[in-house]
């Protein structure tokens, strides 16, 4: 029924730019979830798969209990909407409350279209991932990450706050935690120099620290590039060097 030469990660780009052309926040792999997005208070969350089946209509239902507006999407069919197992997936789903995207990656336009909106979602809802993942969305500010992709290193916003302290210590030579503050960024970062989880820092001494050698090296990781450019470019104007 679905082409299968096609992977879960050539779903993303498309819907992504549909997502944002329609004035959407969007991350992928945003705890768990392949396509997260937010617009004006509503959050949406989006599995990818290259083709349907219960995987990931068992993923969609788990989806339900963090986020009202729930999707799946798959390549559009070969032979469109014709055959007996495409109504039966839309009977199942409409029954579930999921909502279906298809996108047309046979085609070089890949158009992205919205086959059904997501029904009543009555599942019960777990409060406490909710917010996990709207802040995990909120506190990303560069997307670099793949829906769909398992090859590659998760950009969180962990590590991305972690980046964007490199890029001040690589203008600042060595930040102290109250000229953090001064900044006006949160206690998340000074927390995050202290635990000092990939090494990238040195301490000085007691709340002052700098760049390490490893902090110097990620800089220049091939894979970090987007962040590190979207940084630097922040704070050339913000800090004084």
């Amino acid at each position: 029924m679905m082409h299968n030469t096609f992977s879960e990660a050539d779903l993303y780009l498309p819907i992504c730019h549909f997502l944002e052309d329609g004035g959407w926040h969007v991350q992928a792999e945003v705890k768990h979830c392949d396509i997260a997005a937010s617009k004006e208070g509503i959050l949406l969350v989006i599995e990818l798969k290259k083709a349907f089946g219960l995987k990931l209509v068992y993923q969609a239902i788990e989806r339900q209990s963090i986020c009202d507006d729930v999707y799946v999407a798959i390549p559009r069919p070969k032979k469109g909407q014709r055959e007996k197992s495409w109504k039966d997936m839309l009977r199942l789903l409409r029954r579930l409350g999921i909502g279906l995207i298809t996108v047309a990656l046979d085609s070089p336009v890949q158009t992205v279209e919205i086959i059904l909106l997501p029904g009543e979602n009555t599942a019960h809802k777990n409060n406490k991932k909710r917010k996990q993942l709207q802040k995990e969305l909120q506190n990303r500010h560069v997307s670099v990450n793949i829906g769909g992709s398992t090859r590659h290193k998760i950009m969180t916003a962990y590590r991305e706050k972690a980046l964007e302290l490199c890029c001040i210590l690589e203008q600042k030579q060595q930040i102290s935690y109250d000229f953090l503050r001064k900044l006006g960024l949160s206690e998340t970062y000074m927390s995050i120099l202290r635990s000092n989880v990939y090494h990238w820092y040195q301490r000085l001494q007691p709340g002052v620290y700098t760049l390490s050698p490893e902090g110097t090296s990620a800089l220049l990781a091939p894979e970090y590039a987007a962040i590190v450019t979207y940084y630097r470019k922040h704070y050339i104007d913000c800090l004084d060097t």
